[in-house]
């Protein structure tokens, strides 16, 4: 495979507890010190990409526990708890005094039905088994779920500690790069340490350093896109600029909502809605808004 097709957010996914920012490490090595006291664990961010999914794997590895990962946006009904996380938590650990951990990504997207059956499990297998969930939106997490679970905040990682991390990338991927290049891609993205990955990755891709000049877009270019999207009706062109060019898809997308706005354009109000709340669940920021704008041309 060629590198430059390599996500960069996997390629540099953190591996060990130390990689990991944030301050939630802390309570985590002491679990880690402990496992039998580990709880069911409740990992949570208003915005994806904060480091929840990374955290629940590196906790599997460190225990090197029998592990089972669904992704409840996908597995989201309660046919799925019943049966393939039960069969997994009635089964016995492979490995002495070390209970099985189950890890429910994106939690959030369970039915309540099925989130009542995961509660069930939670309480009736808690000698067997460890569960961690993680979320975007923690109110859609049932209260009885909660309750059983030590809930750890990922939503405020340290900017220093990304910008250490990007230079870091940066360095081993022979990126130029500025102090407030690097600062600008933060301020861009933050929370999403994802996001930030990303848009070094597309910046390599183009050839160009990472300044503050090439990390930001003027409001200019987001108003010839809405103006091609709105009045010509042209959504390949849109496309194929996103596509070529380092764009910001959420900063876009926000843009084409004020713009409706002010144009009393509720379709295109509705369809960008929308994309954000798909963008929080953590859907494919790209594949979301570009088939989107098949509706706003329209």
């Amino acid at each position: 495979m060629n590198p430059v097709n390599v996500m960069w957010t996997e390629k540099y996914r953190p591996s060990t507890l130390k990689e990991i920012i944030g301050a939630s490490k802390d309570k985590i090595k002491r679990y880690l010190d402990k496992p039998s006291q580990m709880q069911h664990l409740l990992l949570t961010s208003i915005t994806p990409g904060t480091g929840k999914t990374s955290m629940a794997k590196i906790i599997v590895n460190e225990l090197n526990a029998d592990k089972i990962v669904l992704n409840s946006s996908d597995d989201r009904k309660i046919d799925t708890v019943r049966e393939k996380v039960t069969d997994f938590v009635r089964a016995k650990s492979s490995q002495q005094n070390m209970r099985r951990i189950v890890i429910m990504d994106e939690a959030d997207g369970l039915t309540p039905a099925a989130q009542d059956a995961l509660r069930n499990l939670m309480e009736t297998y808690s000698t067997n088994a460890i569960f961690i969930l993680t979320c975007n939106k923690k109110s859609k997490i049932l209260p009885a779920i909660q309750s059983r679970c030590v809930q750890l905040e990922f939503s405020s990682p340290d900017k220093a500690e990304i910008a250490e991390y990007l230079s870091n990338i940066c360095e081993s991927e022979n990126v130029e790069y500025t102090i407030e290049g690097l600062q600008t891609v933060i301020e861009k993205n933050y929370p999403s340490i994802r996001n930030c990955v990303q848009t070094l990755q597309s910046l390599y891709t183009e050839g160009k350093s990472v300044t503050v000049e090439n990390s930001k877009h003027s409001d200019e270019e987001f108003q010839k896109l809405w103006t091609i999207a709105t009045v010509d009706k042209d959504w390949k062109k849109v496309k194929e600029y996103v596509f070529k060019n380092n764009i910001d898809i959420r900063e876009l997308n926000k843009t084409f909502w004020f713009k409706a706005v002010e144009n009393n354009n509720v379709k295109i109000m509705q369809i960008t809605a929308a994309n954000e709340d798909r963008f929080t669940r953590g859907g494919e920021e790209l594949i979301i808004f570009v088939t989107s704008l098949l509706e706003i041309t329209k």
